[in-house]
């Protein structure tokens, strides 16, 4: 039995004929992706991210320089845990190294 009505969902429709059957519904879509705001060019039906405005980019270079420091600390204590490990480890040589084999 056939439809009586055909589907007129948006996304089945090419963007000219869209544009015919609904007018400019949508004069400007922006999106915010990460830290960029992008515009959709309802005309070419592209993105543009060229006029793409950063949003927050002193705080995420605020936040970069952040994490990079508590790279740096978390480098330096991972070297010191390294060190503490070899001084065991040369520990436990000496004192296997002074049993006698009968305490072996």
């Amino acid at each position: 039995k056939p439809r009586k009505y055909v589907s007129r969902s948006p996304l089945k429709l090419p963007a000219d004929e869209m544009f015919r059957e609904l007018g400019p519904k949508c004069e400007v879509i922006n999106v915010k992706v990460a830290d960029k705001k992008i515009i959709f060019d309802t005309e070419n039906g592209d993105w543009n991210t060229a006029g793409a405005e950063s949003l927050g980019g002193i705080a995420s270079s605020a936040s970069a320089q952040k994490i990079r420091k508590q790279v740096d600390v978390l480098k330096e204590e991972n070297n010191m845990l390294k060190l503490k490990v070899d001084v065991l480890l040369n520990l436990v040589a000496e004192f296997v190294a002074e049993l006698t084999p009968s305490q072996r």
